[in-house]
C-alpha cells in the first residue's frame, strides 16, 4: 500500500464509510465518477474494505438466522443461540456478538481516523488483491 500521509478530509470520508456500512463510500465513488476524479488508494481502501464488510455481515447474519431456525428444533442444543445472543449485564446489555462487531467497527473507524490501514485477517487480503490487482 502507498505510504502517502492521508489528508483530514480523507480521513474522514474513510471513517464515515465504516460508520455508514459502506453507503458514505457508495456516494463519494459517485461524485468522483461523475467528476472524473481518481480516488486516492487509502480511501478506496476503506470504501472497499467498508463495502465487503457490509456484504458479509449481512451474509453471514443470513446463515446465522438459518442456522437458529434449524438449531431450534434441536432439543438442549437449541439453547446455544440464545446464550450467544443474550445481553450480558458486563457489556452494558449488549450480547457478545454485538459487543465483537462495535469493537471491530470502532477499530476500522479509529485506525481510518489516524490515517492507518486496517487490517482484518482475510478481508483486508482480499482488499489489497483487488486494489494492486494482481
Amino acid at each position: 500500500m502507498s505510504h502517502n500521509k492521508p489528508y483530514a478530509m480523507e480521513r474522514v470520508i474513510s471513517s464515515l464509510t465504516y460508520l455508514t456500512l459502506g453507503w458514505a463510500g457508495v456516494i463519494v465513488l459517485i461524485i468522483q465518477a461523475v467528476t472524473k476524479k481518481q480516488p486516492t488508494q487509502f480511501v478506496m481502501y476503506h470504501i472497499l474494505q467498508s463495502i465487503f464488510l457490509c456484504f458479509g455481515f449481512y451474509v453471514v447474519s443470513e446463515l446465522f438466522n438459518l442456522l437458529t431456525i434449524l438449531i431450534a428444533r434441536i432439543p438442549i442444543i437449541n439453547l446455544v443461540p440464545i446464550l450467544i445472543n443474550m445481553p450480558i449485564d458486563v457489556l452494558y446489555g449488549l450480547s457478545l456478538i454485538q459487543a465483537i462487531c462495535y469493537t471491530v467497527l470502532i477499530y476500522l473507524i479509529l485506525t481510518s481516523l489516524m490515517g492507518k490501514y486496517s487490517f482484518l485477517p482475510w478481508v483486508s487480503n482480499i482488499i489489497i488483491y483487488w486494489i494492486r490487482g494482481k
